[in-house]
């Protein structure tokens, strides 16, 4: 099984291709303001860096956020069209799913994933399982909110255990995958 990950939630993109959930090439690229210029070149350097076409992929998983804004629909758009004029199943995971993937959970915790102005959280339960809905915080209630709570900091990740996590999951019909917005976006306040 040939996977591409595709992650442009945030600063960094990272994209990679794996083999049975190996990483065989992987680029993180940390350009803040180019996503679009720069994520379709990457998927073509890695894929050509792998030796791999895109006829040869047997799925994709994507990161379709909380996190920036364009990002996130940048990154679901390049993915769902891969997979729907391929063919082939598409998997997403949020951005906190991608530490989770990474992390023993002993108790009930709260992720969290900073960002320039606040912070994403959610928390899951000891089997990894959503037990209350994310949601945006500032810096400020962010603050408040930590004292005396269990806080696993999101940040950097093992692409193959994150695409293992995916591997778990259904695949979505492209038509429905979807950006996953969480803070409201200045027009909607």
């Amino acid at each position: 099984m040939i996977t591409l990950f595709i992650d442009t939630h945030e600063k960094k993109i990272i994209i990679a291709i794996l083999k049975d959930e190996k990483i065989i090439s992987q680029k993180i690229v940390d350009e803040q303001l180019n996503h679009s210029r720069i994520c379709l070149p990457t998927i073509i350097e890695v894929l050509k860096e792998s030796n791999v076409t895109c006829q040869d992929l047997s799925d994709i998983v994507v990161v379709n956020g909380p996190g920036s804004f364009t990002g996130e629909r940048l990154g679901v758009t390049i993915a769902k069209t891969l997979a729907y004029t391929l063919n082939i199943p598409i998997r997403t995971m949020t951005s906190l799913e991608t530490t989770l993937a990474n992390v023993e959970l002993k108790q009930d915790s709260f992720l969290a994933l900073e960002e320039k102005n606040g912070y994403f959280i959610a928390q899951f339960n000891s089997l990894k399982e959503l037990i209350s809905d994310y949601t945006y915080l500032t810096k400020e209630e962010f603050n408040n909110f930590k004292e005396n709570k269990e806080i696993i900091y999101a940040g950097n990740y093992d692409v193959s255990w994150s695409v293992k996590y995916a591997h778990q999951k259904k695949p979505i019909n492209p038509h429905q995958v979807n950006p996953f917005y969480v803070k409201k976006i200045e027009v909607e306040k």
